[in-house]
């Protein structure tokens, strides 16, 4: 199901935790060389800016060889333009395999990222020419999630899981759109909730299955777009943005509600990050604090812009500051020190480590055949010559 080496994955998660705990002083250095050398990730995974480079680099040379074959007058149809982009997927998609992950055991290098998103969106954009003009944006939708859900299992690709999200999300809304379009106005934003609520409590929980260790950075990402696709869901800006583009409606229905959930959806962000001692809620909560402001103020002009900048911001400000005083004076749950998990990691440590690195015994040598007591080899002398 995974196109790379599991054992692999394995070692370099071990060594990114590992290496952690080494420079928080942890783990002894003896122990931290030994786990390096005993397990072994030999991919290829180069930083941030060569990456980067590396993906530009690959996505010219994937469309100029594109190109080149286009050049030729082929594309002439529209079956002719699908059959050229299912061939060139398929070549992509079969050099990623066999050369890129298997021959030169790249993983996160730029070059596996970007031929996996070119071969997708030109699998997609191929099929895409096929349908006829007036398809529905519900059938591109599906005709898309299917390869994104699949690209994103096979290949631990966090952008392809967003997109995938993002596609099941909207999947949802249309289809409600579509087949009941009497309550529409009622239900789309109670099914974006319903939906943002369930995946967010499915994505915490498989997130604890150790089975499932390899795919936990996709769920952490899902995990991260459901807090704002539930609060925009229920958003009076958005619903009442939606209403007016959509069904020509001035005003939502129910407004109260969607102005109460405006206010108190960051105040349960923010109280379940206390609660849960989760940090993507607390962040998530004071962003969506801000949002609640300026939605309030798009409607209500209490403050000209700049001021209500100002204050807000120095609000924030003076809020920050006595938080970080505070929890400088008193760690515990939460604080602003790095490094918290120091007590647990010690109690954890030996168990773990001595788990993970089995230190080579040193077979001792075979005696030689003496005739005697002597450590010189003589016959049978008992004393030191």
């Amino acid at each position: 199901m995974i196109a790379y080496n599991r054992n692999w994955l394995d070692a370099l998660h071990t060594k990114d935790a590992a290496h952690s705990w080494y420079k928080n002083g942890l783990l002894s250095a003896e122990r931290w060389e030994a786990l390096k050398a005993q397990k072994p990730a030999p991919f290829y995974s180069p930083n941030l800016f060569i990456r980067i480079g590396l993906g530009i680099f690959c996505m010219i040379l994937m469309y100029a060889a594109m190109g080149l074959l286009a050049l030729t007058g082929m594309l002439d149809s529209e079956s002719r333009i699908t059959a050229f982009s299912l061939f060139w997927a398929v070549i992509w998609i079969v050099l990623l395999e066999f050369w890129i992950i298997r021959s030169l055991r790249h993983y996160g290098s730029g070059l596996d990222d970007m031929m996996l998103y070119v071969a997708t969106i030109t699998l997609i954009g191929g099929l895409y020419y096929a349908l006829p003009f007036d398809s529905s944006p519900l059938t591109y939708c599906l005709i898309a999630w299917p390869f994104l859900v699949a690209g994103s299992i096979r290949y631990l690709d966090r952008l392809m899981a967003a997109a995938a999200f993002g596609f099941s999300l909207l999947i949802v809304l249309l289809t409600i759109h579509d087949k009941i379009p009497a309550l529409a106005l009622y239900l789309l934003p109670f099914s974006g909730m319903l939906f943002s609520a369930m995946v967010w409590l499915w994505a915490r929980k498989v997130q604890k299955r150790i089975t499932l260790r390899y795919w936990h950075g996709l769920f952490a990402v899902i995990e991260l777009l459901c807090l704002p696709a539930f609060y925009a869901s229920g958003n009076y800006w958005v619903v009442q943005q939606a209403g007016a583009d959509f069904f020509n409606l001035p005003q939502p229905p129910i407004g109260w509600f969607f102005w109460s959930f405006t206010f108190g959806v960051p105040v349960l962000y923010l109280a379940l990050g206390l609660r849960l001692k989760d940090r993507l809620l607390l962040d998530i909560g004071i962003v969506a604090v801000a949002v609640s402001v300026f939605t309030f103020r798009y409607y209500h002009h209490v403050l000209p812009l700049a001021w209500a900048c100002t204050i807000f911001g120095g609000i924030l400000f003076v809020a920050a500051y006595l938080s970080i005083s505070y929890l400088r004076k008193k760690p515990g749950a939460f604080t602003y020190e790095q490094g918290t998990e120091a007590e647990l990691l010690q109690e954890i440590e030996e168990q773990l480590i001595e788990q993970l690195i089995v230190t080579p015994s040193v077979k001792p040598e075979a005696p030689k055949e003496t005739f005697g007591g002597g450590d010189f080899g003589g016959g049978g002398a008992g004393g030191e010559y």
